[in-house]
């Protein structure tokens, strides 16, 4: 009989898990289908084939800085090249993370509050972007989760393990994306506050700490000495052009709310004064949710957890500066904004339903319009098409010339092309509203022997008048053709290839007149 009995109610245990897991089954399902949608369409775009290029150049030129992930592609490259399969591995992490999203909101504010910051996270726009993408963002996403969910049970229940699954987590994770770091801060306030009054406690975590920053030390010094050029001009970006300028560029109130918007439904272009008005009601909205997911009654005192993992390091990166108030530096923040985003709407639900549904439709119809975006409109540089364009059409002697993108480009561009013309990297050669003729003239000089003919590559801003007028007295142009240029956050912006034959070399038949590639 009691043997009986233990079989109906182990029975019964299993049978309740598989029905509280079908939700969060679906949504994965829902997740994977959006993520491994189209995941091969689009060119892997200049960032992309960096990654692919460094994990390339792998054993032998192991960086110190975020090493992780390129250790991974390097793997994940030995059983294909093709731009889907590049993307799949972050699809995984991308997936880890709506797991573990759910996993984080309902051990900190309930199942429902879970699930709906789960299904958030699977259908924004921003995120599946990012999870089609050879880039480290959704694995440092993923880290940053597994580290904060192993903290959370440190914090409840302060084992040697738990300690150490926090500890080699959250060291992973500064060895991917070297802003997640700033996660430990959050983590330091809430440990000293949770177990202040007990000094055995603290020293445990203050050794699994200082652990980490001692092997993350080398890294830590590579990523300072290696930065500081670029983190003085992000700290001071006009200081060159006027030394009494304001030092800091702070991120405003209104590209804060613009992060709720983008986390969420919509990162792209508003294509009418009338959308743009919406998508500000909107944004007004999800900070509404936002005060009362703080603020209600009902709600655990473990979600000013989330609140500390989302709000400190914000803090930290807003303190910086605005150039890196960026969607791709902060996306490991979303999961923690989507949790109290989902726990507002919760609270919503609990005081005045109606509202909750309203909130709800309009969400639907603001992801909704910002998911047919996405899938309908080629965001990356189209770097394919300029590589099958060039190798199509090339005849021996041609020479290539980027003036897009940095030096790592002439051997990353060696993805999609696998001619013979020489491939050069050379900044400002290309007139623009930034690029003056002094400079493009300088950039002319610096160029090397021409034997026949040059493929220009350029890019961003690029006044194609100016080219004609600055160009006419060293080329003939006899070819232009124009690709998609990294639309994600404008419109209208396309990269330049042009076939140019220096004068010295033209021969009588060539046609001066522009034509279509």
């Amino acid at each position: 009989m009691k043997a009986e009995k233990l079989n109906s109610t182990e029975t019964s245990i299993q049978a309740d898990w598989l029905w509280e897991s079908i939700p969060i089954a679906l949504i994965l399902l829902l997740a994977a289908g959006l993520y491994l949608y189209q995941l091969g369409t689009e060119s892997l775009w200049v960032d992309e084939l960096y990654s692919v290029n460094d994990a390339k150049r792998l054993p032998g030129h192991l960086g110190l800085i975020r090493p992780v992930y390129f250790i991974l592609l390097w793997l994940w490259m030995h059983f294909g090249t093709s731009d889907a399969w590049l993307r799949g591995l972050s699809v995984l992490f991308g997936l880890g993370s709506v797991f573990l999203t759910y996993q984080l909101g309902r051990r900190v504010a309930g199942k429902a509050t879970g699930l709906i910051a789960a299904l958030v996270l699977a259908l924004s726009p921003l995120f599946i972007n990012f999870a089609q993408m050879v880039r480290m963002y959704t694995l440092g996403t993923c880290l940053g989760l597994g580290g904060t969910l192993a903290l959370v049970h440190a914090l409840e229940n302060p084992t040697t393990t738990s300690m150490a699954w926090w500890a080699s987590l959250r060291l992973l994770v500064n060895l991917t994306a070297p802003l997640n770091a700033t996660l430990l801060f959050a983590d330091i306030w809430l440990v000293w506050f949770r177990f202040r009054k007990q000094r055995h406690t603290l020293l445990a975590f203050g050794k699994w700490l200082l652990l980490v920053i001692l092997l993350w030390l080398p890294s830590l010094f590579s990523l300072v000495s290696g930065t500081l050029p670029f983190l003085s001009n992000a700290i001071n970006p006009i200081a060159k052009i006027d030394s009494s300028a304001t030092r800091h560029s702070f991120p405003s109130f209104v590209d804060v709310l613009r992060k709720l918007k983008n986390f969420t439904a919509f990162p792209f272009p508003s294509t009418s004064k009338v959308s743009s008005l919406f998508y500000q009601a909107y944004s007004l909205l999800l900070a509404g949710l936002v005060g009362i997911a703080i603020i209600h009654k009902n709600h655990k005192p473990r979600l000013c957890w989330i609140a500390a993992w989302a709000f400190i390091p914000s803090g930290m990166i807003f303190l910086v500066s605005k150039r890196l108030w960026i969607d791709r530096y902060i996306l490991f923040l979303c999961p923690y904004i989507l949790i109290i985003l989902a726990a507002g709407l919760m609270g919503l639900w609990r005081w005045k339903r109606i509202f909750a549904i309203a909130v709800a439709i309009i969400y639907a119809i603001t992801v909704s319009s910002g998911l047919v975006r996405y899938y309908t409109v080629q965001d990356r540089q189209d770097w394919r098409n300029v590589a099958q364009t060039i190798s199509m059409n090339e005849k021996p002697g041609d020479t290539i010339v980027l003036s897009i993108g940095s030096p790592k480009m002439t051997s990353a561009l060696s993805h999609y092309y696998s001619g013979d013309a020489p491939i050069y990297s050379l900044k400002k050669l290309c007139p623009s509203d930034r690029v003056k003729k002094p400079d493009v003239e300088e950039a002319l000089n610096n160029l090397p022997p021409i034997p026949s003919r040059l493929w220009l590559v350029c890019g961003t801003g690029f006044d194609e008048e100016k080219f004609r007028t600055v160009f006419k007295e060293n080329f003939n142009l006899e070819t232009h053709a124009e690709f998609t240029n990294e639309n994600f956050y404008r419109q209208n912006d396309l990269m330049h290839l042009f076939l140019v034959i220096p004068n010295s070399t033209n021969s009588t038949d060539t046609n001066n007149e522009s034509t279509s590639v």
